[in-house]
């Protein structure tokens, strides 16, 4: 997973609005009193948030379980940047020192497709984060994968490359599942290379969330909508959660 598509992944969600959603999460962090310190990044990718919290005065730690993605982001990063990228995987990670915030967005967490999984998470961001600290993440919710994606197709043609995405998702197991065919041209050989990744995520309700959270030693806070700033509405298509240690 997020192998030969770490190397196309930027192009394709090039209409992500990472700066909008960089000073969302930053104004959120700040009303919390989290303006600065070691921040850990769970799914980080190909480093587009990292490299941005790094450059608001964060030390930052960027964890993923693809190595073909870290390599996209070290090579995005800058002289000056406090960025340790790390190959892990989020249900059983360690870090050199507590967070004192650990961010998980992009719905990296919707690839954990049990409770089990989920749980393991929880406890291992527990186990990392500072007493005082903050784990804030987002999560797609069951309406965008029955609503919005539902069995739709999707391609995405650019100089270079074609991605087609094929959706389905079971309301029964709540998994929504990507079948990304890609073709890739091929500089040294003029031609196209055809590869093929599957991709899945579940959706999980609020309530479920919590449940976990608590049983892993961690209190909901909040939960918002897209705007980060009030409780999500029934047709939300992300949902972003707020927790702290519990006392």
């Amino acid at each position: 997973m997020y192998q030969k598509f770490s190397i196309v992944y930027d192009q394709v969600m090039c209409e992500i609005p990472y700066d909008e959603w960089f000073e969302k999460l930053h104004a959120l962090l700040r009303r919390q009193g989290k303006s600065s310190g070691h921040l850990c990044e769970l799914g980080c990718g190909t480093g587009e948030m990292a490299g941005r919290f790094s450059n608001a005065g964060y030390e930052v730690t960027g964890i993923d379980l693809s190595p073909d993605m870290l390599a996209q982001a070290v090579n995005k990063k800058r002289e000056g940047q406090e960025i340790l990228y790390v190959n892990q995987d989020m249900t059983h990670f360690s870090l050199h020192k507590r967070a004192d915030v650990v961010l998980c967005i992009c719905d990296s967490i919707n690839y954990l497709l049990d409770e089990e999984e989920l749980l393991q998470a929880f406890q291992c961001v527990r186990d990392n984060l500072a007493e005082d600290g903050l784990f804030v993440f987002d999560m797609k919710t069951e309406y965008c994968y029955a609503n919005i994606l539902g069995d739709t197709v999707r391609v995405e043609d650019a100089d270079g490359y074609t991605v087609i995405w094929e959706n389905c998702y079971n309301r029964e197991d709540k998994i929504n599942e990507y079948m990304l065919t890609m073709f890739l041209y091929q500089e040294d050989v003029r031609l196209y290379e055809r590869y093929d990744e599957c991709h899945c995520q579940r959706a999980y309700t609020r309530e479920e969330v919590e449940g976990l959270l608590s049983r892993a030693g961690l209190a909901l806070q909040a939960c918002y909508g897209a705007g980060m700033d009030q409780e999500p509405e029934e047709q939300e298509e992300r949902m972003y959660f707020m927790a702290g240690v519990m006392s």
